[in-house]
């Protein structure tokens, strides 16, 4: 199931990166899957949340509303710049939780192959 879980994230995210070559239609769609699906991903792995996890959960909901916003006010184009730059950060803040999740994962799995 969890495994499942990051798949999705992982499609929906690649897709919600993808706004050039998908469009801002498909972009729309997949930002608020993403969202929903990080929601639960933070469910289902919330015995294991910090500071730094709560803090990515509001980068995520903060990128989403100043997208949302920006598309709703669009005479404010600086709405959408800090979309734009929080999105941005967000990028490079789960790539940071994925290498170290994943680095956990893989020290784990070799830590019972050898005992």
């Amino acid at each position: 199931m969890k495994k499942s879980l990051n798949i999705l994230l992982l499609i929906s995210f690649v897709l919600t990166v993808m706004v050039p070559v998908t469009g801002i239609h498909i972009h729309k769609l997949a930002a608020t899957v993403f969202l929903l699906l990080s929601i639960i991903h933070i469910v289902t792995h919330r015995k294991k949340l910090n500071f730094k996890r709560w803090m990515l959960l509001v980068l995520i909901l903060f990128s989403f509303i100043s997208g949302l916003s920006g598309m709703i006010l669009e005479e404010y184009p600086i709405i959408l710049r800090v979309h734009d730059i929080s999105s941005i950060g967000l990028v490079f803040f789960l790539a940071i939780h994925t290498f170290v999740f994943h680095k956990k994962m893989i020290l784990h799995s070799s830590y019972k192959r050898h005992v």
